[in-house]
């Protein structure tokens, strides 16, 4: 079983370890509750904390003809983590091979890639070909081997379990403020500000363009967003999509701020969707376009005249 060590305040396998293993797409209120515990059990027991995930996402290669959405990049979902105060993330490379172990199989390579102490799991945690291997089974084989096992029970808003597929359905359907109730923040999309064709400029709306690496949970359209530039949060306007308009073919995040006008190539900056407008279209001219966007614009100075973002 192929492991990647991705050091986060620790660059030694050495030493005991509790470990919790999952996805952690989102990095939700559930994942939150995973970390939490294995970081309060290395506290308790004097060990090194970590997480053992995979790249990629198993229903990218289970799943292969069903497009996937991720809930965050994976370089989002490396900083939370390392932000938790874990140690290191043990990545596994997700192939068809590896997804054809059987359970026991994983275990073996499971229980000798570091000296476990503890093992922390979800509600709905299985493993192996098939998801073969219960969590019961995995607490069997670990007492055999004197490793402690836990499996945490769901958490709930409401009646609601916290789960990263209710996640993507209310992203999809911009509903925002539910989504930061079962993330416990904003969700948002960073990266890297590239130089486009400059057609904002050139009809009065200058844009910040971001090409996510991922495909977003978001339905393509205009929304109203926040946006952080140098820590700094300001109002405004984006589209996601591929601008039909100008037969664009990259999916982008193009965002339009209100009283902005610095120059932001080359920066990092963190968009945070607030509210969905419309649909994205194809407009029969640039005018038709751009009368579009003023009304868009209005929309959302309206919207943050009448609304304080959660």
């Amino acid at each position: 079983m192929e492991l990647i060590h991705k050091q986060f305040k620790s660059s030694s396998l050495n030493g005991d370890w509790v470990i919790t293993i999952g996805n952690f797409d989102g990095y939700h209120l559930g994942h939150q509750a995973l970390v939490n515990q294995v970081l309060a059990d290395k506290k308790v027991k004097k060990t090194k904390g970590g997480v053992l995930t995979f790249d990629p996402h198993p229903k990218k290669v289970l799943q292969s003809q069903i497009p996937f959405r991720h809930i965050y990049s994976n370089q989002s979902k490396w900083r939370f983590l390392e932000e938790s105060g874990l140690d290191a993330c043990f990545i596994i490379p997700f192939t068809a091979k590896f997804a054809a172990l059987n359970s026991q199989d994983f275990l073996n390579g499971l229980f000798n890639f570091v000296k476990l102490r503890k093992i922390v799991v979800g509600y709905d945690f299985n493993f192996g070909k098939a998801r073969e291997g219960s969590a019961s089974f995995m607490k069997q084989e670990a007492e055999k081997h004197g490793i402690e096992f836990q499996q945490l029970e769901a958490i709930k808003i409401g009646d609601i379990t916290v789960s990263s597929t209710m996640i993507r359905r209310l992203l999809f359907e911009g509903d925002f403020k539910n989504v930061r109730k079962f993330l416990g923040r904003q969700w948002s999309v960073s990266g890297i500000v590239q130089k486009g064709k400059l057609i904002g400029n050139t009809i009065g709306f200058p844009t910040m363009n971001l090409e996510p690496n991922i495909l977003l949970p978001l339905k393509r359209g205009v929304f109203i967003c926040q946006v952080d530039v140098d820590g700094t949060r300001h109002k405004g306007v984006c589209n996601v999509g591929v601008s039909p308009t100008f037969n664009g073919k990259t999916l982008k995040v193009e965002t339009h701020l209100f009283d902005f006008n610095e120059d932001v190539y080359g920066k990092e900056i963190t968009v945070y969707p607030v509210h969905f407008v419309r649909e994205e279209k194809k407009f029969n001219s640039v005018d038709e376009l751009k009368e579009q966007i003023q009304r868009d614009a209005e929309t959302a100075r309206h919207f943050f005249i009448n609304n304080t973002p959660f």
